[in-house]
């Protein structure tokens, strides 16, 4: 329900940040080069979308960074838990005996 709200929101400012930014503009390069007009909005939100696109593709490449740590890792503690259970446990009591036991000895006066 959350989202709903906020994507409305988001909307809703795209919306008017648009009607409000309808100046014609016209952008010249170097060399002679040039554009023709368009309205500022449109730079702004080109500007916004490149800006998200650089963001986005520079996490990505951390995360995938971070993914391939947390599988070796992973694949570690598989290799230790593996190696724990093969190895006999200290606490464990010796076996008992397998003889008859002592008869009890009178005590001595």
């Amino acid at each position: 329900m959350a989202k709903i709200i906020f994507v409305i929101i988001f909307i809703v400012i795209g919306a008017t940040f648009c009607t409000l930014n309808r100046q014609e503009i016209a952008l010249r390069y170097f060399f002679g080069w040039h554009t023709g007009s368009f309205p500022l909005f449109l730079l702004i939100l080109i500007a916004l979308i490149a800006g998200m696109g650089v963001g986005f593709s520079t996490g990505w490449g951390e995360r995938r960074k971070l993914r391939a740590q947390a599988r070796e890792l992973g694949e570690r503690v598989k290799a230790l838990k593996e190696e724990i259970e093969s190895q006999p446990s200290k606490e464990e009591s010796p076996e008992p005996s397998t003889g008859s036991p002592e008869a009890p000895k009178p005590p001595l006066f």
